[in-house]
């Protein structure tokens, strides 16, 4: 599927700063009680080589969930009770915008995978597995820091809509390949690729 788009962003780690570590963050709830997010905006974005830990009323658990480490998510299986309180701990990486591009495309791959079992009544059956995602776009700019993390994981913000709403897709990603072409007698075009790290998710 592909998905399209003309303004983006790319977020860099401070290579100053290591990821600070964050002991039992609280979240806040969206209104259906699946979804919490990392209250404090400074440790949503976690580092993805460091183990999160994810408390229920103060106690671990290990699973019935998803985790969306750009953004700072926890995503339940059902939802939680209206008391329920959800904490988070693991490493955030401090982020700053180093450049951004335009005309953006982006490819998922999700992965049909075969779950054909004996009680299948002879008839092949398929589970949803990993999506990939891969994009491009036809320009872009950026800073000292953008070019030096050529190759690193990066911040994408894919966004829909620029304005105040701010509604995006946002995932982890490396950008593999910048370019810049000039052919006789034509402008000078610009080009971008990236792979996504883990998923895209969107914030719409």
């Amino acid at each position: 599927m592909a998905i399209t788009g003309k303004v983006g962003a790319v977020y860099v780690s401070d290579r100053e700063t290591a990821p600070v570590p964050f002991v039992d963050k609280p979240t806040t709830p969206d209104a259906e009680r699946k979804r919490y997010q990392v209250t404090d905006p400074a440790f949503r974005y976690w580092a993805p080589d460091e183990p999160v830990t994810v408390k229920v009323d103060g106690d671990i658990v290990a699973t019935g969930f998803t985790l969306e480490g750009a953004g700072g998510f926890v995503v339940f299986d059902e939802a939680q009770g209206a008391e329920t309180a959800v904490t988070v701990s693991g490493s955030a990486l401090t982020i700053e915008q180093a450049g951004g591009f335009f005309s953006w495309s982006v490819d998922t791959d999700p992965d049909d995978l075969e779950a054909t079992t004996f009680q299948s009544g002879g008839r092949k059956e398929f589970v949803r597995g990993l999506t990939g995602w891969s994009g491009s776009a036809e320009a872009y700019w950026g800073d000292q820091r953008f070019f030096e993390g050529l190759g690193e994981v990066v911040v994408l913000k894919l966004f829909v809509d620029a304005g105040t709403s701010q509604k995006c897709f946002e995932g982890y990603a490396l950008i593999n390949g910048v370019g810049v072409e000039a052919n006789v007698g034509e402008i000078v075009q610009q080009s971008i690729e990236w792979t996504g790290v883990g998923g895209l998710y969107p914030r719409l």
